[in-house]
């Protein structure tokens, strides 16, 4: 009964992360869709207030020539026939040129309406796919810890208590990676942005030849920031193993990272490959990502390793590089930069798996981590 409620939650549980997938796609469209038609709200009111300018310049003219007309006519006596029939051709053509223009007026006001509401319905549908995504992971996230939970001699109470606890744990160690991520990243490069730009307004009066070069490279900094919070939100992005399992979603994962960072990734896989719970698979593409972005940040190495062994009854998983190295105990204690570890570490002991980290300064870092698990867990 157990492994019959534990394969429809499994089943269950794939649909909604594919649900999940979607509604993050629809949210990221509608919002590179609301960016696109602010930029042509920007420059549609740009043109707008130009075409009021030419209204207002058209009006004035045809005016004064609607009054020389009338004088022509008054003293039609006065003025020959071709003087006459210029005025009046003179008139009839700004007249033309005036109504084109209100026009052109009219129809720049109607687009900008349009997209004003557009940008508003966009706005409301991320905001409501955010909302949904919340309520999708929660959910998730009791479905991880209730499959988990199922094979468990435990009474009702101790189940839930054990499922609310995991779910609190995952939430936390999310948002702790999540706050690092920021923190050494796009939040020290804003600061810098902030600092050059305090300069580069007081070059504007002492040196206002500086400040266009200045303003080049804020403008790359930006990007670059910019690149980095896309990272970022790429890196949270839900995953859909589907029917393909782990060790595709790695290969592909490898190779945006070895084009992102220069790093060779040699990956290599032991064992029959078979599948497991969602939430293990989750867990071990999390400590790999983690692992190979710390390499990124602090190894200072062109080449890594990644061992991926399905064992009977656990996946082991050594990531190896030849970069600088570290002091683990002193990390362990002073986690500052190597934060992620404690993060790892925690992440590895909730599926009551072994993590150990083997390094020294200048012989490069070896980390092996082991995740049990269980019968029946889905052989491929």
């Amino acid at each position: 009964m157990a492994d019959h409620l534990g394969i429809i939650m499994s089943n269950t549980l794939n649909a909604i992360e594919s649900s999940k997938e979607e509604i993050f796609l629809i949210a990221e469209t509608t919002r590179a869709e609301s960016q696109r038609l602010t930029q042509e709200l920007a420059m549609l009111r740009v043109e707008i207030h130009e075409t009021i300018e030419n209204v207002e310049k058209q009006q004035k003219i045809e005016r004064r020539l609607r009054q020389r007309l009338m004088e022509v006519s008054r003293d039609y006596q006065t003025y020959s026939e071709k003087e006459m029939m210029e005025t009046y051709a003179q008139t009839k053509d700004v007249q033309v040129q005036l109504q084109l223009s209100q026009s052109k007026e009219l129809q720049l006001r109607t687009r900008r309406d349009e997209i004003e509401r557009s940008l508003r319905q966009m706005q409301s549908t991320v905001e409501r796919a955010e909302n949904l995504l919340s309520q999708v992971t929660l959910a998730i996230n009791l479905l991880h810890g209730g499959i988990s939970e199922l094979s468990l001699n435990q009474s009702v109470e101790e189940k839930q208590e054990e499922i609310g606890l995991s779910v609190v744990r995952a939430q936390e160690e999310e948002r702790r990676r999540v706050a690092r991520e920021i923190h050494d990243g796009p939040a020290q490069t804003l600061a810098n942005i902030v600092l050059r730009l305090e300069i580069a307004e007081k070059l504007l009066e002492l040196d206002p030849g500086r400040v266009r070069a200045e303003i080049k490279d804020l403008k790359n900094l930006v990007r670059t920031n910019l690149q980095d919070i896309r990272r970022i939100i790429f890196d949270l992005r839900p995953m859909d193993l589907g029917d393909s399992g782990i060790i595709p979603a790695l290969n592909k994962y490898l190779h945006n990272y070895q084009e992102t960072y220069r790093i060779s990734c040699e990956f290599n896989v032991d064992g029959k490959e078979k599948r497991v719970l969602t939430a293990k698979e989750i867990a071990l593409f999390r400590l790999i990502q983690e692992a190979l972005k710390n390499i990124a940040k602090h190894a200072n190495t062109d080449q890594a390793k990644i061992h991926f062994n399905f064992e009977d009854e656990a996946i082991s998983v050594r990531v190896v590089d030849f970069g600088n190295g570290f002091n683990v105990e002193q990390a362990f204690d002073n986690p500052g930069d190597h934060f992620g570890l404690l993060g790892m570490k925690e992440r590895v002991e909730m599926f009551n798996g072994q993590f150990s980290i083997c390094s020294s300064s200048g012989k490069g870092t070896t980390l092996e981590f082991m995740i049990p698990t269980q019968k029946g867990e889905g052989m491929v």
